[in-house]
């Protein structure tokens, strides 16, 4: 499997990509209908990765505050869990967002996708805590931290 991130670019890939969004956190998830899509779709970049043409995994990216860039929504396709999508995706988002030197890299993960995020460089900021019925844990990418200290 071939598996190619970019940002979204067309209105096709948004939808896809919030197709992808709704399977996940709606159907598979049980959140509520109307959760996806959000007001802050509008102020955020999106993210996909395709295989064979198709979206296998998504997220948006938005600057929170000046220089906090905040990871949000990423969704892998069932049957493409474990086989690197997201580890991809998220490797193609976080390499864009350093391009801008950013202060603060941080999402909030679903207590069961902590693991993903520690191995791939996030660490435990804050929570648990519940959030629509899920519980989470705010975190935050180690390198930015490491860069600063060495500045």
């Amino acid at each position: 499997m071939k598996l190619h991130c970019k940002r979204v670019q067309t209105v096709p890939e948004f939808v896809d990509s919030v197709r992808l969004r709704v399977d996940v956190f709606i159907k598979e998830q049980g959140f509520a209908p109307g959760w996806e899509p959000d007001e802050d779709d509008k102020d955020a970049e999106h993210f996909i990765a395709l295989a064979d043409g198709k979206v296998v995994a998504t997220a948006r990216c938005r600057e929170a505050a000046k220089g906090e860039f905040k990871i949000e929504r990423m969704a892998t396709r069932k049957e493409m869990r474990g086989r690197g999508a997201a580890t991809k995706l998220l490797e193609f988002m976080l390499k864009d967002i350093m391009k801008r030197n950013p202060e603060k890299i941080w999402l909030r993960s679903q207590e069961q996708a902590r693991g993903f995020y520690e191995k791939n460089g996030f660490r435990v900021m804050g929570g648990p805590f519940e959030v629509y019925g899920k519980m989470h844990v705010d975190m935050e990418y180690k390198a930015i931290k490491a860069g600063a200290k060495s500045s």
